[in-house]
């Protein structure tokens, strides 16, 4: 669910497809130049990354981040939580994302044949054993980071809960941002200064989803860039290649999954729980419907390729999630009848991106296309 406006039309149908992202926030997005992304894909990854399929995990995005940051030239290989393989719960002993595995000379490609890690914090810690560049310094915990960490879930996530006791927590989650502010607003605009560290690899998945979502499901809530610190942080970090131009969610993907996060930690019977739901799917299906006018992402060639390569490598799954029957997430969403429609719509995505004309599409792979739009 990491996107950005590439927009496609066909016939009648519009799909919004995914690329680099472009961060929301600001007018223009970082840029990395087509010799040097063709350079680096041109380079033998020296690592493989184990992470989760939908781009939720944070403990995996804090690994995503510093493998960009650093330049680590890595392969990806995605991991189902809902239905985790043997191989991997053999490979990993806690069985949790992420991990990586160092191509030794004993790497054949096979998963376990070169040096494994695990744990985010030890992944960061061996990165900056191995790179000195751009250190991260994992060992050196932050404590309000954490706080905050620790206080957001409590207030956003509370159930069953008294008026009283979701008011002690939206004050535990106030003072936490409140004094995580002083520190950036006094420094910054990272948390320890000039740089980005790990501390703000921590926070970036948790900031980044709660500044979408928390006006759904808490809008009486100020925006989290109210405060001058996390105005600036959220500004450097928008400024960052390594996480806006490669890692970091839109707004219409975090948006499109906040029923679905509701659904998981709520209760999606009770009747306040129920309408922040139908407002979130309301919400991001307005955001789809406005980014379906913007062209303008189509001049981005670079964007534009990595799209179509994207789409291209991952075009079994999209196929399989766009005709999906009994869909786990967004299962408001329409999805077609079988893979032949969701092929003909990724064909006519493709030709879109390519620059050539695609045939109307209709029926089974309209409904496709409409699919693709709202998942990728």
């Amino acid at each position: 669910m990491r996107c950005v406006s590439i927009v496609l039309s066909v016939g009648s149908a519009s799909a919004l497809l995914a690329s680099a992202a472009r961060p929301p926030r600001t007018l223009t997005a970082p840029t990395t130049s087509a010799a040097a992304t063709a350079t680096r894909e041109a380079e033998k990854p020296v690592l493989t990354l184990y992470r989760d399929t939908n781009g939720w995990c944070p403990f995996c995005e804090r690994v995503w981040i510093a493998l960009e940051k650093k330049g680590v030239v890595y392969d990806e290989k995605l991991v189902d939580l809902q239905n985790k393989p043997d191989w991997y719960k053999e490979l990993v002993p806690t069985t949790l994302v992420p991990a990586i595995e160092w191509h030794t000379a004993s790497y054949d490609g096979t998963p376990g044949s070169g040096d494994l890690v695990w744990e985010s914090k030890d992944i960061l810690e061996a990165l900056d054993d191995k790179f000195a560049a751009a250190p991260l310094k994992a060992s050196d915990p932050v404590a309000e980071v954490a706080e905050v960490l620790n206080a957001s879930f409590g207030f956003v996530y509370a159930r069953n809960l008294t008026d009283d006791e979701v008011a002690a927590k939206r004050v535990t989650f106030e003072t936490a941002l409140d004094e995580l502010d002083a520190i950036l607003a006094s420094g910054g605009p990272f948390v320890r200064g000039a740089e980005m560290s790990a501390a703000d690899l921590e926070l970036a998945p948790t900031l980044e989803r709660f500044y979408y979502q928390l006006p759904v499901m808490k809008p009486d809530f100020p925006r989290l860039d109210a405060r001058p610190g996390l105005r600036k942080w959220y500004a450097a970090m928008d400024a960052e290649p390594a996480y806006a131009r490669r890692v970091k969610g839109d707004e219409y993907s975090w948006t499109a999954v906040t029923s679905s996060f509701l659904r998981i930690f709520g209760n999606a019977t009770d009747g306040e729980t129920a309408a922040k739901i139908e407002k979130a799917d309301g919400a991001a299906a307005a955001l789809l419907k406005e980014s379906l006018a913007d062209t303008a992402s189509l001049n981005d060639a670079a964007a534009v390729a990595e799209a179509a390569a994207a789409l291209e490598k991952n075009r079994a799954a999209v196929a399989r999630d766009a005709s999906d029957q009994a869909p786990k997430t967004q299962p408001h969403v329409a999805r077609c009848q079988t893979l032949q429609g969701a092929d003909a719509a990724i064909d006519a995505a493709l030709a879109t991106l390519s620059g050539g004309s695609a045939a109307a599409l209709g029926g089974d792979a309209r409904v496709a296309a409409a699919a693709i739009a709202a998942r990728l």
